[in-house]
């Protein structure tokens, strides 16, 4: 499914119209597990567990999984996540379960209803986050944890429409053990080339990749809450022009304690970044537009609320979604493919990043201008 919002007429921007691609034999030669640590694979896809941490929020109990999807196939693959599928178990029985809007990155699939946000070129990998939520209580907490979830390939019909195809069940045994390298590939299919290679502190999200440039902790142990303010840069790796924006609510970190920090209060309306349009079910904003090498910071804020008088935390792993954003000829915004980006042993200490923006071109930058003045008009 996609969002659509309406928007007065302005200047097209030049991007490329959906494709409907025919299915072509999968190589032999193709991306493996080969021995991994917690990686699984289908005829389609490998999937591994990059990531997986507990967390205490309030008197629950969180596990985050972060897991990347790798393309084995000469086509585009989309995948969706089954509403209600996953699970983790740890090993003293305790059933953690997601929660609403727990699944980032993935589209939901329910039924016939399907969300093709999340599709991988071929040998492209990319990131999904997954949360799972135990009320706590006096148990015995786990050491050991299972995932099991199951994903649905989406395949493509006439007319710009979807369908549900085949479904994988995927298992992770002791999914908190460190994963191992990434995937091995032959070289009849070999990875798509990576963006973020030799970069510190990188994440790709196919036609973008982001960079943590600086981490800036505010508040002490004896305030009341502490935060952390995060400087993004993004760069457009492609040869088209990218319109990106912020998932309302998704950015969150994990310190080395175990502890959560998030972009507020539950409920309340996100007001923790700057420099980027925001994306919500009902609207979204289109002017953070990246010409073709062109780089631009935004900022994030997370908090570790009533952290007063506990220990703090010295490294931090975060998380936060951004979707890609298209301007059809019905001068609609339509939201796409969904990244979350995951960058993990950040620190206080770490080396800034030296990053600098390409200026757009005078014909793109006004174009940027005008969608934020319509904007602008509306609020």
């Amino acid at each position: 499914m996609h969002t659509l919002l309406r928007l007065a007429p302005l200047r097209a921007l030049g991007f490329l119209t959906a494709v409907l691609f025919v299915p072509v034999p999968v190589l032999a030669a193709t991306p493996s597990c080969a021995g991994q640590a917690n990686c699984t694979e289908t005829s389609s896809f490998v999937a591994t567990v990059s990531d997986f941490r507990t967390s205490v929020a309030g008197n629950d109990r969180v596990a985050t999984a972060t897991l990347r999807f790798q393309n084995k196939l000469t086509r585009p693959l989309i995948l969706g996540y089954v509403t209600g599928s996953g699970v983790v178990t740890d090993d003293k029985g305790n059933r953690y379960v997601p929660g609403p809007d727990s699944v980032r990155g993935l589209g939901a699939v329910a039924g016939s209803t399907v969300d093709a946000k999340f599709t991988l070129e071929p040998g492209e990998a990319s990131d999904a986050r997954l949360e799972f939520t135990w009320k706590a209580t006096k148990a015995t907490l786990g050491t050991i944890y299972d995932l099991d979830l199951t994903v649905q390939e989406i395949e493509a019909v006439a007319g710009g429409q979807y369908k549900p195809g085949k479904e994988r069940v995927l298992r992770f045994a002791n999914a908190g053990q460190k994963a191992g390298a990434a995937p091995a590939a032959a070289s009849a299919v070999a990875p798509a080339a990576d963006p973020c290679a030799g970069l510190p502190r990188c994440a790709s999200g196919g036609p973008f990749i982001a960079q943590v440039v600086s981490l800036t902790p505010v508040g002490g142990p004896q305030d009341r809450h502490h935060s952390l303010k995060l400087n993004l840069s993004f760069r457009n790796v492609s040869s088209q022009p990218v319109i990106l924006g912020y998932k309302s609510t998704s950015s969150a970190a994990i310190d080395n304690l175990g502890n959560g920090y998030v972009f507020g209060r539950p409920g309340t309306h996100d007001t923790s970044f700057s420099g980027i349009g925001l994306v919500t079910g009902r609207a979204a904003d289109p002017s953070f537009v990246l010409n073709p090498g062109e780089s631009r910071n935004a900022s994030f804020t997370v908090t570790r609320f009533n952290s007063g008088g506990k220990q703090l935390g010295t490294a931090w792993s975060y998380d936060v979604v951004v979707n890609q954003l298209e301007i059809l000829p019905s001068q609609q915004v339509r939201t796409g493919r969904e990244t979350s980006l995951h960058f993990t042993d950040l620190s206080a200490n770490m080396p800034a990043l030296a990053t600098g923006a390409a200026a757009a071109p005078p014909d793109l930058r006004k174009s940027i201008d005008d969608l934020k003045n319509i904007f602008k008009k509306k609020q």
